[in-house]
């Protein structure tokens, strides 16, 4: 069940959210790093979803209100 929109984030959510973003550009730069060095295209696509899927992670609240607000509930 979601929960309604709040105006703030505690600091373990705040901590979270950055860990998601660095380990999201983590990942990306390493695929673009194997990508230039010509590794298997496997390993950076894999490598580059899983940055992406970071980076949403990070952005979960964005997008928990965006929907919020899509919805009509806000």
């Amino acid at each position: 069940m979601a929960r309604k929109n709040r105006g703030h984030r505690s600091l373990g959510e705040m901590i979270s959210t950055v860990c998601f973003y660095g380990v999201g550009l983590a990942f990306i730069f390493e695929g673009l790093q194997r990508q230039a060095d010509g590794v298997a295209s496997w390993e950076y696509i894999l490598l580059f979803v899983a940055g992406g899927a970071n980076l949403l992670g990070g952005a979960r609240f964005i997008i928990a209100d965006l929907i919020y607000h899509m919805r009509g509930d806000g």
